[in-house]
């Protein structure tokens, strides 16, 4: 996982990957911070949780940062013809792609559900089990 996820990294950018990670991770920390204070476990659980997975992307990206190792930027990805040479010479960055973005999926598909309960109570009231 974290061969895929330093690949992204050197394909996106080092210093892009970390400021758009610090960002979220801390909006959502925040937010998780807001609702373990209102007594709300399960919805700071779930914003937390999204806040370390951004916290270990950026460690991720900073190490490749101090390490010298020169990455690509985002500014070549505009390019038709360079998106074209990434996808020759790395094949599997496709299906690599998908992967991260199926895990990713995981916390906001709970995200919506826990939303859309919170949504329901509120219209119809808790329900009795």
């Amino acid at each position: 996982m974290i061969a895929i996820i330093e690949e992204h990294n050197l394909l996106t950018g080092y210093r892009f990957v970390i400021v758009e990670y610090l960002l979220v991770g801390l909006l959502l920390g925040l937010l998780g911070g807001w609702y373990a204070i209102a007594g709300r476990a399960l919805d700071a659980t779930i914003w937390l949780g999204i806040s370390a997975n951004c916290a270990v992307v950026l460690m991720l990206a900073d190490a490749q940062l101090r390490s010298g190792r020169p990455d690509f930027g985002a500014l070549p990805l505009r390019k038709a013809a360079f998106r074209r040479a990434v996808a020759e010479e790395r094949p599997h960055l496709r299906r690599h792609a998908v992967g991260l973005v199926l895990i990713q999926m995981v916390p906001l598909m709970l995200t919506i559900l826990v939303a859309v309960e919170i949504v329901r109570d509120a219209v119809l009231g808790p329900r009795r089990n």
